[in-house]
């Protein structure tokens, strides 16, 4: 989607970029090891309380100290961890605090913020269609979404923006969560006014949802099951004539085979499938009919066009020649 307008844009507080290596001296490889398995910022407090100096920018972090060469990249899925000039070690935010942002996401969907997830970020999400008549009042929607981040609490970004796709206009909240504590994530969410009340509320409601469109399904089922049952009884006089075939199943040769099936109405229907080969040809080539009367079926009348399909699938039912 192309960005037309910024209309909100902050990011949390980050440490100034360092070209030097704050840390001369080498880390022992079961750190690196830990790292990269995928990380907390909690372990990344522990880090730095054993004396290694780690720098938060915006996109990423820095571990210092004289690592050896990186064995892996990738952290979940992506390449997010890399080995500076200097021997220090950048992890991209993709690969820090993964675990709590994807139980973060299932309660931020209460509040209409859905979760995307990609090589080059991380992010929370809410994209409204927006024109004259609803734009201020999406907008103040959105303005009192970003309200509710409480900056003390996490480590990232948000910003509000227009952006247009197709000639359509929408507005758009963008909430980056690069890292969180543990402590914060529940103060965080409730601020934002996803709390766990809402989310029960909303799991209960879905789950009564859930149940109920399954019940309309089952009798939908049950309905139709009586329907076909009734038209074989209807037809069974009819039916009797196909016990002179025999019934062959998941074959693709050549030959005039009768399947008994319903059509959408749940009606008794008759489909006559044609395979036949044609000289030089490796696949099978088809035609097909269907008849409601029996009679009408058994006596079908076998032709060949340009227009028929080579035969890919296995036909089941009652070869008739």
């Amino acid at each position: 989607m192309e960005t037309i307008e910024t209309l909100f844009k902050a990011k949390t507080v980050t440490d100034s970029k360092s070209i030097l290596n704050k840390l001369d001296r080498p880390i022992d490889q079961s750190i690196l090891d830990q790292i990269e398995s995928g990380v907390t910022v909690e372990t990344l407090d522990q880090l730095s309380g054993q004396g290694i100096p780690i720098l938060k920018y915006s996109t990423q972090i820095t571990i210092h100290g004289l690592f050896n060469e990186l064995e892996n990249n990738y952290i979940f899925g992506y390449k997010n961890l890399f080995q500076n000039k200097n021997k220090s070690i950048g992890v991209k935010y993709n690969a820090i605090d993964e675990d709590k942002r994807q139980r973060i996401a299932e309660r931020l969907k209460c509040i209409g913020l859905s979760y995307t997830r990609n090589s080059q970020e991380t992010g929370f999400h809410i994209s409204k269609q927006v024109d004259e008549n609803n734009f201020e009042q999406v907008k103040a929607d959105l303005f009192g979404i970003k309200n509710k981040v409480n900056d003390s609490l996490y480590f990232g970004s948000v910003r509000i923006w227009v952006g247009q796709a197709w000639g359509v206009k929408y507005l758009c909240l963008d909430l980056f969560i690069n890292a969180i504590y543990e402590r914060n994530i529940e103060p965080f969410l409730n601020e934002l006014g996803a709390t766990v009340e809402l989310f029960n509320q909303q799991e209960n409601q879905r789950e009564t949802e859930q149940k109920e469109y399954e019940q309309r399904l089952k009798a939908k089922r049950d309905e139709r099951t009586k329907l076909r049952e009734q038209a074989l009884k209807d037809n069974e006089s009819d039916l009797i004539h196909l016990s002179n075939y025999n019934r062959v199943e998941k074959t693709s040769e050549p030959g005039l085979y009768l399947l008994r099936t319903f059509n959408y109405n749940d009606e008794l229907i008759y489909k006559i499938v044609y395979i036949y080969s044609l000289p030089g040809k490796k696949k099978p080539r088809h035609n097909k009919k269907e008849y409601i009367n029996i009679n009408d079926a058994l006596t079908h009348v076998t032709h060949e066009s340009f227009s028929d399909s080579i035969y890919n699938g296995r036909v089941t039912g009652y070869k008739l020649r």
